[in-house]
């Protein structure tokens, strides 16, 4: 994994940022989680729904893929002028987004979304014109445009929720825009993008090179013919296509599953770190998710709780925890090349991996899925202390992540020439 000429003050302010807010929404979360069950549209719950999903995921993965696209696409960053106005507007858009959310200011929360689709348009643009120049098109290219194309829809769909706050124009059709909102982000978006770096990921850190995509594009396909099935069969109010949609998408989940078992077999290097474990984690809750999600379309009626317990499922416990141990990589790997590169042959440099708190890392694992098996039966058997001590603990390993990748990110030198090599 090169740099390929990206300079470092492109990811890693993302990257800093998102792991930040990920602790925010830790702190938040057994305070805030408890009032989903009564009440989904709070104010306060929708202020931490936005901090995970654009504060934390959405904000790493900005960061991350403009790193890592150019490696995997063989080919420079395209549109670089752009680049350092991607982050400030992002930033600023979803601080007001949240502060909209917080105190229920609908003015704020336009304002934010409007930031908020100038920030992606220009993040959009440099990703899709920099994938179409490609020298090379692996499978992972195409999970990317997919992903492109669903943010795009669910920024856009968020901006015309919060107009709606104030004008009103939806009418009853408010009620499709959120579940098509959350499908969209979700599955569209964050899963697209994390499927779809897995297969050049993990093969990279376990050292299985000899796999064969083939598997890959047949879950491409039937993930996307799933997610289309599911979002039209929302917003048509047509329960048997959001049924068959909703099945495509398990099946394209477990069929992505055997995949990576298969992956995780051919890897030279056998021992699993800490990484490979959160990755194991997240396609874990992921086979959960999808596994129950027909289901509780069917019975949905009789566990009103079902869908917080399944987007926490899927924020926290897929797309959270595959971000969190991609950073123990990926950090170390853009700040150990910084501050450590030029010194080798020179002086004596820890290895790369010695930037990680190992022990830490590994406490943090156990916290969020220990955390996460007492607080999702919890949600659905509506036991309150259950639901806090689950969150607590969740809350308290996103905290030690932030530290942790932090402590990674303090080897620097804080100079403007370190951030612009």
């Amino acid at each position: 994994m090169g740099r390929r000429g990206v300079p470092l003050g492109i990811p890693l302010p993302f990257l800093v940022t998102g792991i930040c807010l990920a602790a925010l929404a830790g702190l938040l979360l057994p305070f805030v989680l408890p009032e989903a069950l009564i009440n989904r549209g709070q104010p306060h719950v929708l202020a931490l729904v936005h901090t995970i999903t654009l504060g934390w995921l959405t904000m790493t993965i900005l960061g991350a893929s403009q790193q890592l696209t150019p490696v995997i696409a063989v080919t420079p960053l395209r549109i670089k002028a752009l680049t350092p106005v991607v982050y400030p507007l992002y930033l600023a858009g979803v601080l007001a987004l949240l502060g909209g959310f917080w105190f229920f200011l609908p003015g704020l929360l336009v304002l934010g979304g409007s930031l908020v689709i100038m920030a992606v348009l220009c993040y959009v643009a440099i990703l899709a014109t920099t994938l179409l120049q490609a020298s090379k098109r692996p499978l992972t290219v195409f999970y990317l445009f997919a992903a492109l194309l669903y943010l795009g829809l669910v920024v856009a769909l968020g901006l015309t929720a919060a107009l709606n706050f104030i004008y009103g124009f939806l009418g009853l059709g408010a009620l499709l825009v959120l579940p098509i909102h959350v499908t969209l982000g979700v599955a569209g978006w964050l899963t697209n993008m994390l499927v779809g770096v897995s297969y050049t990921l993990v093969p990279l850190f376990a050292l299985a090179h000899d796999h064969n995509d083939r598997l890959g594009w047949v879950v491409l396909g039937l993930l996307n013919l799933g997610i289309i099935g599911l979002a039209l069969g929302l917003l048509g109010q047509a329960s048997w296509l959001t049924l068959l949609g909703a099945m495509l998408l398990t099946f394209s989940v477990w069929l992505f599953g055997w995949d990576y078992w298969r992956l995780l077999r051919r890897r030279r290097r056998r021992p699993l770190d800490v990484t490979q474990y959160h990755s194991s984690a997240a396609l874990f809750w992921l086979l959960a998710a999808a596994t129950a999600l027909p289901i509780l379309i069917a019975i949905g009626g009789a566990l009103p709780a079902w869908p917080v317990a399944l987007v926490f499922c899927l924020l926290v416990g897929w797309s959270g925890q595959s971000i969190v141990g991609y950073l123990y990589k990926i950090v170390p790997f853009l700040v150990w090349h910084s501050r450590y590169g030029p010194l080798v042959g020179h002086q004596k440099v820890p290895l790369m991996r010695e930037l990680v708190h190992e022990r830490l890392a590994w406490v943090c694992f156990w916290l969020l899925n220990g955390g996460l098996v007492l607080l999702l039966p919890a949600v659905f058997l509506g036991w309150d202390g259950l639901l806090r001590l689950g969150a607590v603990l969740v809350g308290v390993s996103l905290v030690g992540a932030a530290v942790n990748v932090l402590g990674v990110v303090r080897h620097l030198e804080w100079k403007l020439s370190t951030l612009l090599s």
